[in-house]
């Protein structure tokens, strides 16, 4: 008896049940072919919320770029901290949801091969 990782969940189980107790998939009715159509799916699903959520991390930097702009005066006066750890924050985010998404089409890429 070993563990295995479910295709659905990513969660192990045992590789005796035909059933995953988390998630409820069934493993006995599907193929290898249907097996790996489903992580190619599921690789495209993250890879699309990952590309979401890196346009929701931009409206964050310019938001922080806008607030920046107003406390600044046109770039004429010294700031608050505020806006500058924002747009810190932003672009930390910002890089590692690049890095991320960068991981996962690499995986995405070995799959279709």
């Amino acid at each position: 008896m070993a563990l295995i990782t479910c295709p659905s969940c990513s969660k192990r189980v045992s590789d005796v049940t035909n059933t995953c107790p988390q998630c409820g998939f069934h493993r006995g009715e599907v193929s290898d072919e249907q097996l790996l159509e489903f992580q190619r799916r599921r690789l495209r699903d993250h890879v699309y919320h990952l590309k979401m959520s890196s346009y929701a991390v931009m409206t964050v930097f310019l938001a922080a770029f806008a607030w920046y702009w107003w406390e600044s005066s046109d770039f004429q006066q010294q700031p608050s901290v505020g806006p500058l750890v924002l747009l810190a924050v932003g672009a930390l985010a910002y890089l590692a949801n690049r890095f991320l998404l960068f991981r996962a089409k690499r995986r995405m890429r070995s799959l279709l091969s």
